[in-house]
């Protein structure tokens, strides 16, 4: 007899080599060819491939590798999409204001009602799954009635008209901003099929690993970005991206300030869902690669989506959603080389070219004594991240700066004081040095060709030159980044930062130094020092306190400001206070002294602050008015310098010209761009502006018209400043030549700062030399 086993183990022997000897082997071959499609056969498949194992299509295979980056993309985009639509909770609020910051997108009400629906279909009428529809509306109209969007009293059709129509524009808004996303995950879908397509298949494991680690890291760089997001309010970009990552150690104390458990999650949450993904995908890399019709399906897929980019962005109406619309991995490309136009390059070198000199120059800069010479001592204190809008001086009913505020009253006030660029390093520029600064990554290489040959000569500079004592005092850690360096090419005498005024007991207020009192009695002692053997001095100063993050010493009572919701907002107008009491300290001290009489004192703050005006929280590429506008006054108390206002436009490289002036020298040998602020400007005077990471942003004001341009990221933003000062709603219509031509004069600009900064006299010693481009 026969076991049961034996047609099984049968069937199993013709599936085998073994069985090529059965009389009925040609007839099986027969059919085992006639089952493979001829198309498998197609040109990009190596030979050699296992036809009979299971495949897939490259861009199948594609598509399966991006499932992480699209997931992680759609959930980064969501959240900046619901933090612009109603800004997130501080960090630190609880689990009751994030619930209840969730609870207000009526969206995820009408999801979380779908959800209790088949929730609750499963759990008693697990047998009708059509149910779950109607339970899901009946809770739905229940929360409608419960939590409604309108007056309780109106009708239940109108109440869940509301919902209905605040949910849709939601969701529509959300689906809007996406649609780039999506763009940009079919063209990387896209170029990944055609990689895998045309790697032979020895290779083609090892591409598969890349492939994999490629979408782990773009994962992370999108994690990055919607932490950079969450914490400045403004949008990423490459440039950002490159100067974190070549910056990374002096930076690590902000970002550290800066670290929520929300934002990294948001940068590990994207690592270790791709790392999941691949691992669980890991076969992926061993998948033969089918021919036919098939295999070109997910490229037939991600094609037409790819040509969508020729399309423009989604517009849904939404203001707060505007940024958003582009996708990220598309912003990200975009920011990663902007270019500039052909025609601007060639002006700017044919100017240079025929000029032989750059716009503005200052490498022989001095100053020659006048009748007008008086020798008095200056003293020129810059103030950290202090606004115009948050001083008493510009806002009275403001209680942060009583101190100041008084002093204006005997001083020349700077009405529209601006800074160039939003950033400490560059205001020391502008103020003591006249000149257009530069953005961050040029500032390091502009330091080390300076201290080779000068190129920009100084206010500390030239004033020593005649005799003057300098000196430089600041409580912070000169170190960051190339802050050490800027200062040892200003050519100040002496200069005394945290390293040497720290003392026992010192408290480090920010993570870039100490406060700010600990420099007043250095600053007194060394002025004492000059009054007795009877030289005219130059002191700059640079405060700490009021940096972000906005701490005051421990020991310093801070008062409540009434009506102010954001405790940031309020933390830093109890900086303003601290710093004005320093300021207070200070005067007082050279009036005890018996110098003030013969000091020119100015104050000038080195930037703004954003504090969520236009979505903003950090400054450095916030160019709008909260990051430039700053509080600027002349007092000079032995002279006879009236006290009143200096209207029209103006910028902190209108200082050092104002100062030499009123010194009574005449300035020499330079080609400065700023104006005395003793004289009147033209009321349509131009003035530019950066960011302070190169390449992000850029500014201009003609009169009261002022423009934003972003690198054509965004459309450039244009406001009338004299009739919305806060840049609250940008103006429409603006005819396209007019943008155009301010993009070019913008442009034109920036390259001209750049070569003013950086080009050399091509003999030192002789002002009359060709200078050299570099």
């Amino acid at each position: 007899m026969s076991s049961p086993k034996t047609p099984a183990l049968m069937r199993r022997r013709r599936l085998t080599p073994a069985s090529n000897a059965h009389s009925g082997r040609s007839a099986n071959v027969g059919r085992d060819r006639q089952a493979v499609p001829p198309d498998q056969h197609a040109a990009f498949i190596p030979a050699g491939e296992p036809l009979g194992a299971a495949g897939k299509g490259p861009w199948e295979v594609a598509w399966v590798l991006l499932v992480p980056l699209a997931l992680w993309l759609g959930l980064a985009k969501t959240a900046l999409v619901m933090d612009a639509l109603l800004a997130a909770p501080e960090d630190g609020s609880g689990w009751v204001a994030l619930l209840k910051w969730l609870w207000w997108f009526v969206s995820l009400r009408f999801l979380l009602a779908l959800l209790a629906g088949v929730v609750v279909q499963r759990l008693v009428l697990p047998r009708y799954r059509w149910a779950s529809l109607p339970i899901a509306a009946a809770i739905m109209v229940t929360l409608a009635l419960a939590f409604p969007q309108s007056s309780p009293d109106q009708a239940l059709d109108r109440t869940l008209r509301v919902w209905a129509i605040i949910a849709a524009s939601q969701v529509l808004g959300l689906a809007a901003c996406l649609w780039r996303d999506v763009v940009s995950i079919s063209l990387t879908a896209l170029a990944m099929g055609f990689v895998l397509a045309l790697t032979p298949r020895r290779a083609r494991r090892g591409i598969v690993h890349l492939l994999q680690l490629l979408v782990l890291l773009l994962c992370a760089v999108v994690g990055i970005d919607l932490a950079y997001q969450l914490a400045t309010g403004q949008p990423a970009s490459s440039r950002v991206l490159l100067f974190a990552v070549l910056n990374a150690q002096e930076l690590a104390p902000l970002v550290a300030s800066e670290t929520t458990p929300f934002r990294v999650l948001a940068i590990a949450g994207g690592i270790l869902v791709a790392a999941a993904w691949a691992w669980r995908q890991r076969a992926l890399a061993g998948t033969p690669l089918i021919g036919g019709a098939r295999a070109f399906l997910g490229g037939a897929v991600a094609l037409p989506l790819s040509l969508a980019i020729l399309l423009p962005a989604p517009a849904h109406g939404v203001l707060p959603l505007l940024r958003h619309t582009e996708g990220t991995l598309i912003t990200l490309a975009m920011t990663a080389a902007p270019t500039l136009t052909h025609e601007v390059q060639v002006k700017v070198a044919q100017e240079f070219e025929r000029t032989r000199k750059p716009r503005w120059h200052s490498a022989h800069m001095a100053v020659a004594a006048t009748d007008k010479t008086t020798r008095r001592n200056v003293v020129v204190v810059m103030l950290e991240s202090v606004r115009a809008e948050s001083t008493t001086l510009h806002t009275p009913t403001l209680e942060t700066m009583p101190f100041l505020s008084s002093l204006a009253s005997k001083s020349l006030v700077v009405e529209e004081m601006t800074a160039v660029i939003p950033r400490t390093a560059a205001a020391w520029m502008a103020v003591l040095g006249g000149q257009y600064p530069l953005a961050n990554e040029g500032t390091q290489s502009w330091a080390n060709e300076n201290r080779k040959q000068p190129r920009i000569r100084t206010l500390p500079s030239i004033l020593r030159d005649a005799g003057y004592a300098t000196s430089f005092f600041t409580p912070t850690d000169l170190r960051f980044q190339n802050d050490l360096d800027v200062i040892d090419t200003f050519n100040f005498e002496f200069i005394q930062s945290e390293r040497e005024l720290a003392r026992p007991g010192a408290e480090r207020v920010t993570y870039f130094g100490i406060a700010d009192e600990w420099m007043v009695q250095p600053i007194l002692d060394w002025t004492a020092a000059q009054a007795k053997a009877k030289r005219p001095f130059l002191t700059a100063i640079m405060t700490n306190v009021g940096h972000h993050n906005f701490e005051t010493p421990s020991t310093w009572p801070k008062i409540r400001f009434e009506g102010v919701s954001n405790p940031k907002l309020e933390s830093y107008y109890n900086c303003l206070r601290y710093i004005d009491g320093v300021l207070s300290t200070l005067i007082e001290g050279y009036r005890r002294l018996g110098v003030l009489d013969d000091t020119i004192l100015v104050i000038v703050g080195d930037h703004g602050q954003m504090f969520d005006e236009h979505g903003a929280r950090q400054i450095h590429n916030a160019i709008y008015q909260e990051g430039l506008h700053v509080p600027a006054l002349i007092y000079a108390p032995g002279m006879a310098l009236q006290a009143g206002t200096v209207r029209g436009p103006r910028q902190q490289i209108d200082i050092l010209p104002t100062i030499v002036e009123l010194l009574g020298y005449r300035l020499e040998g330079a080609e400065l761009p700023g104006q005395s602020l003793l004289h009147a400007v033209d009321a349509n005077r131009k003035l530019f502006y950066t960011s302070s990471i190169d390449w992000s942003f850029l500014s201009a004001r003609r009169g009261q018209r002022k423009y934003i341009y972003s690198f054509d990221r965004q459309p450039m933003e244009v406001f009338d400043l004299d009739k919305d000062p806060k840049e609250l709603a940008a103006l429409g219509d603006i005819d396209a030549q007019e943008l155009a031509s301010t993009k070019q004069d913008m442009l034109e600009w920036r390259m001209h700062a750049e070569l003013s900064m950086l080009a050399r006299p091509g003999d030192g010693a002789d002002p009359s030399s060709p200078w050299l481009r570099k």
